[in-house]
């Protein structure tokens, strides 16, 4: 009888587990957690195009600060607040979260204050302007669309950001 029992109870433990994961996969909304972007026209080329790039430059500006921390003495890991792990996942696309999109403006950010002739600026500015736009940030956006049409007009950035403005002007 207790065999019986125990077999019972384990099988009923074993039907019980899979269900338990399934909800345990799907987490629940943390209030520290950065809220979704959201998808909209045009994502798929973000994503693949724009986004890929800004996330390289961003790469590039913290291998760069961290070079200048390690030298300092302080390893780079140790002395940034790492929060780029933070990404969420969307249709298996992997989408930036808003914590990614604002440590990317303030990296772009530094670079552009510490080398503001750069030949990389309109580039910094026009991704500083695209992670604005993705933000909803409508008038930083614009702003940074702006400075690249205005201080930088004969490159390709000038251009697109121009299209860019045309296109706010538009829709509104």
């Amino acid at each position: 009888m207790k065999i019986k029992l125990f077999y019972m109870l384990f099988a009923a433990a074993f039907t019980a587990a899979p269900i338990g994961a399934e909800n345990a996969a799907v987490p629940a909304p943390a209030e520290d957690q950065a809220t979704e972007i959201p998808a909209a026209e045009g994502d798929d080329d973000w994503l693949n195009t724009v986004w890929t790039q800004v996330d390289d430059m961003v790469a590039e500006e913290e291998f760069k600060l961290q070079e200048t921390v390690t030298v300092a003495g302080v390893r780079g890991a140790e002395a940034e607040d790492n929060i780029l792990g933070k990404l969420y996942y969307k249709g298996g696309k992997r989408y930036p979260s808003q914590d990614k999109l604002t440590k990317a403006i303030d990296t772009l950010k530094k670079a552009l204050a510490k080398n503001p002739k750069s030949p990389a600026a309109p580039k910094q500015k026009f991704f500083i302007a695209q992670c604005y736009e993705k933000l909803g940030k409508v008038t930083d956006a614009r702003g940074y669309y702006d400075q690249v049409a205005k201080d930088h007009p004969k490159t390709p950035f000038a251009t697109k950001a121009q299209n860019k403005l045309s296109a706010m002007t538009a829709t509104q």
